[in-house]
Protein backbone atom coordinates (compact mmCIF):
# COMPACT_ATOMS: atom_id res chain seq x y z
CA UNK A 1 0.00 0.00 0.00
CA UNK A 2 2.83 2.40 0.87
CA UNK A 3 4.42 1.76 -2.53
CA UNK A 4 1.08 2.41 -4.23
CA UNK A 5 0.67 5.74 -2.46
CA UNK A 6 4.23 6.73 -3.31
CA UNK A 7 3.77 6.08 -7.04
CA UNK A 8 0.40 7.85 -7.15
CA UNK A 9 1.85 10.82 -5.25
CA UNK A 10 4.71 11.00 -7.75
CA UNK A 11 2.31 11.09 -10.69
CA UNK A 12 0.19 13.77 -9.01
CA UNK A 13 3.29 15.93 -8.51
CA UNK A 14 4.23 15.39 -12.16
CA UNK A 15 0.78 16.51 -13.31
CA UNK A 16 0.84 19.53 -11.01
CA UNK A 17 4.14 20.68 -12.50
CA UNK A 18 2.79 20.22 -16.01
CA UNK A 19 -0.32 22.20 -15.08
CA UNK A 20 1.76 25.08 -13.76
CA UNK A 21 3.41 25.39 -17.18
CA UNK A 22 0.12 26.32 -18.84
CA UNK A 23 0.56 29.11 -21.39
CA UNK A 24 4.00 27.84 -22.39
CA UNK A 25 4.86 25.88 -25.49
CA UNK A 26 4.37 22.54 -23.70
CA UNK A 27 0.71 21.89 -23.05
CA UNK A 28 -0.61 20.31 -19.83
CA UNK A 29 -1.66 16.67 -19.67
CA UNK A 30 -5.40 16.42 -20.25
CA UNK A 31 -6.04 12.74 -20.99
CA UNK A 32 -6.43 10.19 -18.17
CA UNK A 33 -3.53 8.11 -16.87
CA UNK A 34 -4.02 4.55 -15.69
CA UNK A 35 -2.30 2.70 -12.83
CA UNK A 36 -3.65 -0.82 -13.19
CA UNK A 37 -7.38 -0.17 -12.80
CA UNK A 38 -6.87 3.16 -11.03
CA UNK A 39 -7.64 6.18 -13.16
CA UNK A 40 -6.02 9.58 -12.72
CA UNK A 41 -7.83 12.38 -14.52
CA UNK A 42 -6.91 16.05 -14.68
CA UNK A 43 -9.80 18.52 -14.41
CA UNK A 44 -8.96 21.93 -15.86
CA UNK A 45 -9.27 24.81 -13.41
CA UNK A 46 -9.27 28.57 -13.78
CA UNK A 47 -6.39 30.30 -15.51
CA UNK A 48 -3.26 30.23 -13.38
CA UNK A 49 -4.55 27.49 -11.08
CA UNK A 50 -3.14 23.99 -10.79
CA UNK A 51 -5.57 21.46 -12.31
CA UNK A 52 -7.57 19.24 -9.97
CA UNK A 53 -6.43 15.63 -9.99
CA UNK A 54 -9.10 12.99 -9.41
CA UNK A 55 -7.95 9.46 -8.50
CA UNK A 56 -10.24 6.42 -8.73
CA UNK A 57 -8.57 3.68 -6.66
CA UNK A 58 -8.65 0.03 -7.83
CA UNK A 59 -9.89 -2.62 -5.46
CA UNK A 60 -6.62 -4.53 -5.65
CA UNK A 61 -3.40 -2.57 -5.08
CA UNK A 62 -1.10 -5.45 -4.29
CA UNK A 63 0.87 -4.92 -7.51
CA UNK A 64 1.15 -1.64 -9.34
CA UNK A 65 2.25 -1.02 -12.90
CA UNK A 66 2.15 2.35 -14.61
CA UNK A 67 1.07 2.74 -18.20
CA UNK A 68 -0.25 5.59 -20.28
CA UNK A 69 -1.20 6.34 -23.82
CA UNK A 70 1.79 8.00 -25.52
CA UNK A 71 -0.36 10.94 -26.62
CA UNK A 72 -1.54 11.53 -23.04
CA UNK A 73 1.86 12.05 -21.45
CA UNK A 74 4.25 14.81 -22.38
CA UNK A 75 7.64 15.50 -20.87
CA UNK A 76 7.64 18.14 -18.18
CA UNK A 77 9.65 21.08 -19.57
CA UNK A 78 12.98 21.77 -17.95
CA UNK A 79 13.99 25.16 -16.57
CA UNK A 80 16.06 25.72 -19.72
CA UNK A 81 13.07 24.95 -21.94
CA UNK A 82 10.89 27.39 -19.99
CA UNK A 83 13.38 30.28 -19.93
CA UNK A 84 12.56 31.64 -23.39
CA UNK A 85 8.75 31.23 -23.09
CA UNK A 86 8.92 33.15 -19.81
CA UNK A 87 10.84 35.90 -21.58
CA UNK A 88 8.12 36.19 -24.22
CA UNK A 89 5.46 36.14 -21.51
CA UNK A 90 7.24 38.92 -19.66
CA UNK A 91 7.47 41.01 -22.81
CA UNK A 92 3.74 40.57 -23.46
CA UNK A 93 2.91 41.69 -19.93
CA UNK A 94 5.25 44.69 -20.12
CA UNK A 95 3.76 45.80 -23.44
CA UNK A 96 0.20 45.69 -22.13
CA UNK A 97 1.23 47.61 -19.01
CA UNK A 98 3.39 50.11 -20.89
CA UNK A 99 6.35 49.14 -18.71
CA UNK A 100 9.22 50.69 -20.64
CA UNK A 101 11.83 50.06 -17.95
CA UNK A 102 11.20 46.31 -18.04
CA UNK A 103 11.36 46.21 -21.84
CA UNK A 104 14.60 48.21 -21.88
CA UNK A 105 16.05 45.67 -19.46
CA UNK A 106 15.10 42.84 -21.78
CA UNK A 107 16.86 44.31 -24.82
CA UNK A 108 20.45 43.44 -25.57
CA UNK A 109 23.00 46.21 -26.15
CA UNK A 110 22.34 45.91 -29.86
CA UNK A 111 18.60 45.42 -29.46
CA UNK A 112 16.50 46.92 -32.24
CA UNK A 113 12.84 48.00 -32.19
CA UNK A 114 10.96 48.95 -35.36
CA UNK A 115 7.58 48.75 -37.02
CA UNK A 116 6.63 46.42 -39.82
CA UNK A 117 7.54 47.89 -43.18
CA UNK A 118 10.07 50.29 -41.66
CA UNK A 119 13.85 50.05 -41.73
CA UNK A 120 14.54 52.76 -39.16
CA UNK A 121 14.63 51.97 -35.46
CA UNK A 122 12.52 53.66 -32.82
CA UNK A 123 12.85 53.88 -29.07
CA UNK A 124 10.78 51.77 -26.69
CA UNK A 125 8.84 54.82 -25.49
CA UNK A 126 7.01 55.07 -28.83
CA UNK A 127 6.19 51.36 -28.78
CA UNK A 128 4.91 51.50 -25.21
CA UNK A 129 2.78 54.55 -25.97
CA UNK A 130 1.20 52.69 -28.88
CA UNK A 131 0.66 49.33 -27.19
CA UNK A 132 -0.04 50.13 -23.54
CA UNK A 133 -3.55 49.21 -22.41
CA UNK A 134 -3.69 46.49 -25.05
CA UNK A 135 -5.56 43.26 -24.33
CA UNK A 136 -3.56 40.07 -24.79
CA UNK A 137 -4.94 37.68 -27.40
CA UNK A 138 -2.06 35.18 -27.35
CA UNK A 139 1.67 34.67 -26.86
CA UNK A 140 3.90 31.86 -28.11
CA UNK A 141 7.60 31.05 -27.95
CA UNK A 142 9.44 28.82 -30.40
CA UNK A 143 12.86 27.67 -31.42
CA UNK A 144 12.93 28.33 -35.15
CA UNK A 145 11.22 27.16 -37.27
CA UNK A 146 7.80 27.95 -35.70
CA UNK A 147 5.99 25.18 -37.57
CA UNK A 148 2.55 25.77 -36.02
CA UNK A 149 2.54 29.54 -35.55
CA UNK A 150 -0.50 30.13 -37.77
CA UNK A 151 -2.41 27.33 -36.05
CA UNK A 152 -1.56 28.76 -32.63
CA UNK A 153 -2.70 32.25 -33.64
CA UNK A 154 -5.94 30.86 -35.10
CA UNK A 155 -6.62 29.06 -31.82
CA UNK A 156 -5.93 32.27 -29.88
CA UNK A 157 -8.51 34.19 -31.87
CA UNK A 158 -11.03 31.38 -31.65
CA UNK A 159 -10.86 31.53 -27.85
CA UNK A 160 -10.56 35.32 -27.50
CA UNK A 161 -13.72 36.65 -25.86
CA UNK A 162 -12.68 40.31 -26.14
CA UNK A 163 -12.27 40.29 -29.94
CA UNK A 164 -15.51 40.66 -31.97
CA UNK A 165 -16.35 37.92 -34.45
CA UNK A 166 -15.88 40.15 -37.50
CA UNK A 167 -12.29 40.86 -36.46
CA UNK A 168 -11.62 37.20 -35.66
CA UNK A 169 -12.83 35.89 -39.00
CA UNK A 170 -9.74 36.76 -41.02
CA UNK A 171 -7.52 34.73 -38.69
CA UNK A 172 -9.66 31.58 -38.35
CA UNK A 173 -8.66 28.69 -40.62
CA UNK A 174 -10.72 25.50 -40.71
CA UNK A 175 -9.32 23.87 -43.85
CA UNK A 176 -6.32 21.57 -43.28
CA UNK A 177 -4.69 22.45 -46.59
CA UNK A 178 -5.04 26.16 -45.92
CA UNK A 179 -3.67 25.70 -42.42
CA UNK A 180 -0.54 23.96 -43.74
CA UNK A 181 -0.06 26.78 -46.22
CA UNK A 182 -0.55 29.40 -43.49
CA UNK A 183 1.96 27.68 -41.20
CA UNK A 184 4.53 27.58 -44.00
CA UNK A 185 3.89 31.26 -44.74
CA UNK A 186 4.42 32.13 -41.07
CA UNK A 187 7.83 30.44 -41.10
CA UNK A 188 8.79 32.36 -44.25
CA UNK A 189 7.57 35.59 -42.62
CA UNK A 190 9.85 35.06 -39.62
CA UNK A 191 12.84 34.33 -41.87
CA UNK A 192 12.21 37.51 -43.84
CA UNK A 193 11.92 39.64 -40.71
CA UNK A 194 14.85 38.25 -38.75
CA UNK A 195 16.94 36.05 -41.06
CA UNK A 196 16.21 33.35 -38.49
CA UNK A 197 18.08 30.05 -38.69
CA UNK A 198 17.57 26.66 -37.07
CA UNK A 199 17.21 27.02 -33.31
CA UNK A 200 16.84 30.82 -33.20
CA UNK A 201 14.58 31.85 -30.28
CA UNK A 202 11.44 33.36 -31.80
CA UNK A 203 8.33 34.76 -30.15
CA UNK A 204 4.98 36.07 -31.37
CA UNK A 205 2.54 38.15 -29.34
CA UNK A 206 -0.94 39.11 -30.54
CA UNK A 207 -2.61 42.16 -29.01
CA UNK A 208 -6.02 43.81 -29.29
CA UNK A 209 -4.93 47.44 -29.07
CA UNK A 210 -7.14 50.51 -28.53
CA UNK A 211 -6.79 53.57 -30.76
CA UNK A 212 -8.41 56.96 -30.67
CA UNK A 213 -11.89 57.29 -32.12
CA UNK A 214 -12.03 60.10 -34.73
CA UNK A 215 -15.46 61.00 -33.35
CA UNK A 216 -13.73 62.08 -30.14
CA UNK A 217 -15.63 63.02 -27.03
CA UNK A 218 -17.19 60.07 -25.26
CA UNK A 219 -17.19 57.87 -28.36
CA UNK A 220 -16.13 54.27 -27.61
CA UNK A 221 -12.53 53.36 -28.46
CA UNK A 222 -11.67 51.51 -31.63
CA UNK A 223 -9.24 48.59 -31.69
CA UNK A 224 -6.53 47.23 -33.97
CA UNK A 225 -5.01 43.77 -34.13
CA UNK A 226 -1.29 44.20 -33.47
CA UNK A 227 1.40 41.55 -33.93
CA UNK A 228 4.70 41.67 -32.09
CA UNK A 229 7.50 39.45 -33.37
CA UNK A 230 10.65 39.12 -31.33
CA UNK A 231 13.97 37.39 -31.69
CA UNK A 232 16.22 36.49 -28.80
CA UNK A 233 19.67 35.25 -28.05
CA UNK A 234 20.94 33.14 -25.17
CA UNK A 235 23.42 35.22 -23.16
CA UNK A 236 23.90 32.80 -20.28
CA UNK A 237 22.42 29.76 -18.57
CA UNK A 238 18.63 30.22 -18.43
CA UNK A 239 19.03 33.83 -19.59
CA UNK A 240 17.93 35.47 -22.82
CA UNK A 241 18.01 38.99 -24.24
CA UNK A 242 15.94 40.45 -27.08
CA UNK A 243 17.89 41.38 -30.19
CA UNK A 244 14.94 42.37 -32.38
CA UNK A 245 11.36 43.46 -31.81
CA UNK A 246 9.09 44.39 -34.71
CA UNK A 247 5.43 45.30 -34.27
CA UNK A 248 2.31 46.51 -36.01
CA UNK A 249 -0.05 44.86 -38.46
CA UNK A 250 1.45 43.78 -41.80
CA UNK A 251 -2.07 43.95 -43.26
CA UNK A 252 -3.83 46.99 -41.72
CA UNK A 253 -7.52 46.64 -41.16
CA UNK A 254 -10.38 49.03 -40.63
CA UNK A 255 -12.66 48.91 -37.61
Amino acid sequence: MCRTRLIISGVVVLLSVAGSARGQTTRPVSAPLFINNATIRVEEGKSGEVPTVAIAQPSDTSAVTVRADASAVQAVPTAAELAWPRMVQGLARALCEGDRATIDGMLSNRGNVRRFGMTTSENTAAMCEKLSKSLLVGQHAYMHPPLVMAADIAADFKLATTVPDRAKARFLIDDDVEMKRANATAVQWVVEQFAATQGTPIGVIVLWTPRANPAGGNAPPLFDTVFVLCRGEEVGPLEYKLTNVVYGNPIPEGN
